[in-house]
């Protein structure tokens, strides 16, 4: 996943903007925009277990029949 943050100069001062894609949100700051930024790059690459429940369905897609 690309993730961006880029300044935006607007009337009043600046704000930060962290780009996702999809999904974009304003910050009043750098520093929280890295932090933010940090911490969504270290939950996306941190190791998710996919729950046996969720197998279900996929398995029995590919479930083969012994003739």
């Amino acid at each position: 996943m690309e993730i961006s943050i880029s300044k935006m100069v607007i009337e009043d001062g600046e704000k930060w903007l962290v780009n996702t894609g999809a999904i974009k949100l304003n910050f009043k700051d750098q520093a929280s925009a890295v932090e933010f930024t940090e911490k969504l790059k270290e939950r996306i690459e941190a190791p998710h277990r996919l729950p046996s429940s969720a197998l279900e369905p996929i398995t029995s897609v590919f479930a083969v029949e012994n003739v």
